[in-house]
């Protein structure tokens, strides 16, 4: 298979043609038609289905084929992008997956001042879950995550963790439990909660809770990614939402005290803000020194936090 070849047939899938997909690929409706053809023969499979019109599909080959192109694209295009950085170490580019626990302050620290000394990198931030932006990661859409460690199988992936801390609960500061003291799961019951659909285990984490406490868990959730408009929907209605302080401390508790940290001890959960990368693969220079930018910053401020334990605070990130 030929990068071309693989480039083209995601075209044709895009596109859903080949008369569609042929002026996005310089290329004649037949010369493309044959490249797909060649490509097919060599594989010994069919990845098209034409259908009437010019219209195409993937074959249940087709469709197993686009994962693995996309991840083959990905990986020439970091082969060319290393290599250039290598070839000059101020250009190049650094894509960064921005987890719940890190602390935003740190990571938006980290990147002014890398992009003020190296103005010329491409910087790519990219803010979601962990459990969302490690797929990313390990088909090389980014270069490191700055997120949480969620645990899981070795997927051949290094884990430096910096800093620890607790989830806290929080709802709008007219919820009627806001102000009251040594709250029990109990005290939670009725209540509706919102969950990061990205991250069912946290659900699941709060049941368990209710379970150990011999009490029915909470059977009403919002599930949701969508942190603007999730904030919106907490500060109008009684929802409770466990969460990073990362996500909510200094942002929108200390700044208008719209939402509060209710008095809860249970469930306890504790994560590790934790840099992320290929253990295969070697990262550009400009993304070794953002991340270790990263790193520096955070062992500096983890103090000021507020809610935060340090983790491996002499310790250096590999190469």
């Amino acid at each position: 298979m030929e990068i071309k070849q693989l480039r083209r047939f995601l075209a044709v899938i895009e596109f859903g043609s080949f008369a569609a997909a042929a002026p996005k690929v310089g290329l004649t409706q037949q010369a493309l038609g044959a490249s797909i053809s060649n490509l097919e023969k060599e594989l010994g499979v069919l990845l098209l289905d034409r259908g009437p019109g010019g219209l195409t599909s993937p074959t249940a080959y087709g469709t197993l084929l686009v994962a693995h192109a996309k991840a083959i694209l990905a990986s020439s295009s970091r082969a060319r992008e290393e290599l250039h950085a290598f070839r000059d170490a101020r250009g190049g580019s650094v894509r960064l997956g921005i987890g719940e626990t890190f602390a935003p302050e740190i990571i938006a620290e980290a990147v002014r001042d890398f992009h003020r000394e190296r103005p010329d990198v491409t910087i790519t931030l990219v803010e979601d879950y962990t459990e969302a932006l490690l797929p990313k990661l390990e088909q090389g859409d980014l270069d490191f995550v700055a997120g949480s460690d969620v645990g899981g199988p070795d997927t051949g992936l290094l884990k430096f963790p910096i800093y620890a801390c607790q989830d806290i609960f929080i709802a709008r500061a007219a919820h009627p439990l806001a102000g009251q003291t040594n709250l029990t799961l109990k005290n939670l019951q009725a209540y509706s909660w919102m969950a990061p659909r990205s991250r069912p285990a946290d659900a699941a984490l709060i049941n368990e809770a209710f379970a150990r406490a011999g009490l029915a868990g909470p059977s009403r959730f919002v599930w949701t990614d969508a942190p603007t408009v999730g904030t919106h929907l907490l500060m109008m209605d009684d929802f409770i939402f466990m969460t990073s302080p990362a996500m909510v401390m200094g942002r929108l508790i200390d700044r208008d005290n719209a939402i509060v940290v209710l008095d809860i001890k249970e469930p306890k959960v504790e994560r590790r803000a934790t840099l992320i990368y290929p253990a295969t693969t070697r990262l550009n220079p400009s993304a070794m020194l953002l991340m270790e930018g990263i790193r520096t910053l955070a062992h500096r401020q983890v103090d000021k936090l507020g809610y935060a334990t340090p983790l491996n605070v002499e310790s250096e990130l590999g190469g």
